[in-house]
């Protein structure tokens, strides 16, 4: 897999200038009460198809044995000249393309399987914090916010936190905007980019205007056990100047928003969070409302 197109390189006046996190009331008041949030594996997130694009195979057999090629040379140079030493240029030439031609054989029967694999340590390894450019989006209140009963996050996405790349060409660690798309073409999987594995989904999902930071879980803060479906429960630590707001659901109970004010007010380091209202119209459709 390669590294990532342009994207890679968003620079941070490219975000938008707030990013929102939905959440039911309980998971919200735990975020603010602890400043943790989860990064979650792949494999909880609602796409079945995250992490999985359209691949065709590892390459182009003269693109596979050209690359198998050069890693012999490169791992086994004194090996390679002592063959080529030893034996008559075409002996010697014939036996190094054997060799290769038997390995690309093996990387193409085992292809299915590395791709498992790959998948597999994607998701043991690293964590995905999903947010969304827009705090009206009914669907998402209804699904992600308990039925409005929940709450929103406001963050501050230019905040040093969420640009903490280690490279110029590092896909992770810091924001970027997921693409969508109604089709993917297949592609070879020595072709592939950051951008296609890790940042396009289907079009189907192009109302959460998503935006998300991946991070390596080697970098969480704790580990709370394991949810439903036996993955760890990785919480990465939130610096408080990073959080903005707190919108209150338009079903949230009395009890739900005091718990919320009283856990801002017993924090100096959030004095700064404002609290919005989120209004359900008889149209079906969502606003907020300033300082709710």
């Amino acid at each position: 897999m390669q590294g990532g197109s342009e994207m890679s390189a968003t620079p941070v006046m490219e975000a938008p200038a707030s990013l929102y996190k939905y959440l039911p009331s309980d998971r919200a008041a735990t975020v603010l009460r602890k400043l943790l949030i989860r990064f979650s594996q792949v494999s909880v997130l609602n796409d079945a198809l995250e992490f999985k694009p359209p691949l065709k195979g590892v390459a182009t057999r003269p693109q596979l044995e050209r690359v198998i090629n050069d890693k012999i040379r490169q791992r086994f140079p004194d090996l390679v000249a002592a063959i080529e030493r030893t034996y008559p240029q075409e002996i010697a030439d014939r036996f190094v393309r054997e060799v290769v031609s038997k390995g690309a054989q093996e990387a193409e029967d085992n292809f299915p399987k590395s791709v498992r694999t790959m998948y597999e340590k994607l998701d043991t390894n690293f964590g995905i914090l999903s947010l969304s450019e827009i705090p009206t989006d009914t669907l998402m209140w209804a699904h992600y916010a308990d039925g409005g009963r929940g709450f929103l996050i406001e963050f501050a996405p230019k905040h040093s936190w969420f640009w903490d790349k280690k490279q110029e060409r590092d896909g992770f660690r810091h924001l970027r905007r997921v693409a969508y798309a109604s089709t993917r073409s297949e592609k070879y999987l020595l072709d592939a980019t950051d951008d296609d594995y890790l940042y396009t989904k289907n079009h189907a999902w192009e109302y959460e205007r998503e935006w998300r930071i991946i991070r390596n879980f080697n970098d969480a803060t704790v580990n709370c056990g394991q949810d439903g479906n036996g993955k760890d429960i990785l919480l990465f630590a939130i610096p408080p100047d990073c959080v903005r707001a707190v919108t209150i659901g338009y079903k949230s109970s009395k009890e739900s928003e005091t718990e919320m004010r009283n856990i801002i007010a017993a924090n100096p380091a959030l004095s700064h969070v404002v609290f919005n209202r989120a209004v359900l119209k008889e149209n079906c459709s969502v606003v907020v409302v300033s300082g709710g």
